[in-house]
């Protein structure tokens, strides 16, 4: 009968095998940990990078937002008034900044770019004389025209001075598409919007002074949403119609430009805004944005 236990030659060739196996698994594992090591090293080192750059890019973003509404506002301290000489002041102001940034940033294997794309003329318009009539004597006029926007839109109602059936109104575009309406019943005031013949009441009751500012929405401090102008998309024409009726004074910030009946003591021309384009290239990123400017508007 034959012998079926395994002899000991048998039995060491299968422990080398077993063995050679267990060193053959050994290998691949360190091979794999080192490929894992590796792509997570890799991965580290990009990530690092990109952020790095990304940070860059921001950091320069800030300090171009901040040179332009410095550019901005220099440009008005020096030469308010003159549309002309305001938008080739800012013009040079950034073109200054970007040659001198550009040499810094190549240095740095960055090439960037910082131009000013756009310019919005605009005026400042503000009388204070105690009236809304204009300075040529009329109760209907024209403030402003081509209106798209405005920053600053205030009245600051301080008494009247006509009969208890008329009204004080600010129109925008004509009496049918938008107006505001400032009344008086011989003790107090109501202000009230017509929007497309749709009328709300802001205020229905004020005693004393008060103030209709329409960039804020308010009247006499308490919010009134019908004061958004959203019947009267721009461009449109400011008039104040009835002027003579109460007294008071106003001012605006439009973009747009003065009414024929505003004098030069009234208005004055500003920028309303303007837009900077900036561009930051490096091998690992490519940024571009556009910072806008504007008194009262927040930076880019």
């Amino acid at each position: 009968m034959a012998d079926l236990r395994p002899g000991a030659d048998r039995r060491g060739g299968r422990g080398q095998i077993i063995l050679i196996g267990a060193f053959a698994l050994a290998v691949v594992f360190v091979a794999l940990a080192l490929v894992t090591n590796a792509a997570i090293y890799t991965e580290n080192l990009a990530t690092r990078s990109e952020s790095a750059e990304t940070a860059n890019a921001h950091a320069f973003h800030r300090a171009t937002a901040t040179m332009a509404s410095d550019s901005f506002r220099y440009a008005h301290d020096a030469h308010s008034g003159d549309h002309e000489a305001l938008n080739r002041s800012v013009r040079d102001s950034v073109e200054v900044y970007y040659d001198a940034t550009r040499r810094q940033q190549a240095a740095h294997g960055q090439i960037t770019n910082v131009s000013v794309t756009r310019t919005n003329p605009g005026v400042n318009v503000t009388n204070t004389d105690g009236t809304f009539g204009s300075d040529g004597g009329l109760d209907d006029w024209t403030v402003a025209t081509g209106v798209r926007g405005f920053h600053t839109f205030r009245l600051d109602v301080e008494g009247w001075s006509g009969p208890d059936s008329e009204e004080l109104r600010v129109v925008a575009d004509d009496a049918e598409t938008w107006y505001v309406n400032v009344s008086h019943d011989g003790s107090s005031y109501t202000v009230g919007v017509n929007d497309s013949g749709t009328y709300s009441e802001c205020e229905p009751s004020i005693a004393g002074d008060f103030t209709v500012d329409f960039a804020a929405g308010t009247v006499a401090g308490d919010d009134c949403a019908a004061l958004d102008l959203k019947g009267a998309s721009g461009p449109y024409d400011l008039r104040f119609e009835n002027g003579s009726v109460a007294s008071g004074d106003y001012t605006m910030v439009v973009d747009g430009a003065a009414g024929s009946e505003v004098t030069d003591a009234q208005g004055t021309e500003i920028l309303y805004s303007m837009e900077v384009d900036l561009v930051y290239w490096s091998p690992d990123l490519r940024y571009r944005s556009t910072i806008r400017v504007g008194p009262g508007e927040r930076r880019g």
